[in-house]
């Protein structure tokens, strides 16, 4: 969690939620990419309990994190650290 926190002071990003649906925003950049790649790897081998997206739309990357539908509170921890309420904002 402390490179998530790293990364997210440094970039700002922009996130909501959509029920069990994570999304956020990263400004691109090489760095930015390569951290984020690293860590959704990472989340991929340890957190298999929900999916791990991330998407390249050539100005911005978007992480995708989603949880099943009847399990919404297992990306709580993401998005607390992202400030991100169980309503959405």
């Amino acid at each position: 969690m402390l490179r998530w926190r790293r990364l997210a002071e440094k970039t700002r990003p922009v996130a909501r939620r959509i029920g069990p649906h994570l999304e956020v925003t990263y400004p691109l950049d090489a760095q930015v990419g390569d951290e984020l790649e690293y860590l959704v790897a990472a989340e991929r081998r340890c957190c298999q309990f929900v999916d791990w997206d991330l998407i390249d739309r050539g100005d911005i990357l978007v992480l995708r994190i989603a949880a099943h539908p009847e399990r919404p509170d297992d990306i709580e921890s993401f998005a607390d650290l992202f400030g991100v309420s169980p309503n959405g904002g």
